[in-house]
């Protein structure tokens, strides 16, 4: 027992960035530096919730997420009990909004392909809110699996250029000679998807998946140091910021300009043109460049930590 104690005790210091705790048989450790002065119900009630330090903070901590977990899970339970059942013939086969998108979406916003009008016009912040979900994720993995002179060692630097050795005698040439005839194909052919995505199935989603998927071929092929020469750190982070940045000023000034009856300058054009649907097509590039921006820097941080 006392052995299942002494390693849960450990688990949690190693779960909570700790010191590993001493083995019951060690002499105690020292007391704490007292804190500083202050009223003495104040001090104790710091050092009683004081968490991860004291017993009672940890245990308090652990409560509270149980309960927050527990209170989400109902909330989302009981919303999904209170939705029409599949199939029932109450169900509303079409609906006020639906009809909307259908029968005003290419007169408002001009775009042939009306899921491209719902998507970035008419629920726009909502997908504003997934190229922001893209954006943080692909900054998380660069903070965790980043590295820089303050996390490698020289003995990482050896191995990686052990691994860089042994990746540049191993590349195939029929591959290069592949990715030399498709790579610009499939370049032409995700831009093609981003400008042509208010006008036919495509857009930013797609589009940037192929653009993302080409860097990642052309880095398995030539390595990433053939990469780098059009596509290195300084221009990822310009690309992938400018292109968020992008998207909010559009959002956010057609929002402004529906919610308050006036006329935008962004028009919807004629459709059917390539210049028409008026905030759309450069939506569906910023979106575009965004998705493949996170997709090759997914790929490069977790095989090689850097781009």
């Amino acid at each position: 027992m006392n052995k299942l104690l002494s390693l849960y005790r450990r688990l949690e210091a190693w779960v909570e960035g700790d010191a590993p705790a001493a083995p019951a048989h060690s002499a105690p450790p020292p007391p704490p530096a007292p804190a500083q002065a202050g009223p003495a119900p104040l001090r104790t009630l710091a050092r009683r919730f004081n968490a991860p330090h004291s017993r009672m903070g940890r245990l308090t901590f652990h409560l509270m997420s149980v309960m927050a977990c527990v209170v989400f899970s109902l909330v989302m339970l009981y919303t999904v009990s209170e939705l029409p059942l599949f199939g029932e013939p109450t169900n509303p086969t079409d609906n006020e909004l639906s009809a909307r998108y259908i029968e005003q979406g290419m007169k408002e916003v001009g775009a042939a392909n009306l899921v491209t009008n719902m998507i970035l016009v008419y629920r726009g912040f909502d997908t504003y809110g997934e190229s922001c979900v893209l954006f943080l994720a692909a900054t998380c993995v660069i903070m965790l699996l980043g590295t820089d002179q303050n996390n490698t060692t020289a003995k990482d630097l050896r191995i990686r250029a052990e691994d860089a050795q042994i990746e540049r005698e191993e590349r195939s040439v029929i591959l290069q000679g592949v990715v030399r005839f498709i790579m610009p194909l499939a370049m032409m052919f995700g831009l093609y998807i981003l400008f042509n995505g208010h006008l036919s199935p495509g857009g930013g989603f797609a589009g940037g998946s192929v653009l993302g998927g080409t860097l990642i071929l052309c880095d398995n092929a030539f390595g990433a140091q053939q990469v780098q020469r059009f596509f290195n750190e300084t221009i990822y982070r310009f690309v992938k910021i400018g292109a968020l940045v992008l998207y909010a000023a559009l959002i956010c000034y057609t929002i402004f300009a529906g919610a308050n009856g006036l006329p935008s300058v962004f028009g919807p054009g004629t459709a059917g043109r390539i210049l028409s649907a008026g905030i759309t097509m450069p939506i569906n590039v910023a979106v575009g460049l965004e998705v493949a921006c996170t997709m090759y820097s997914f790929y490069a941080f977790f095989s090689k930590g850097e781009l």
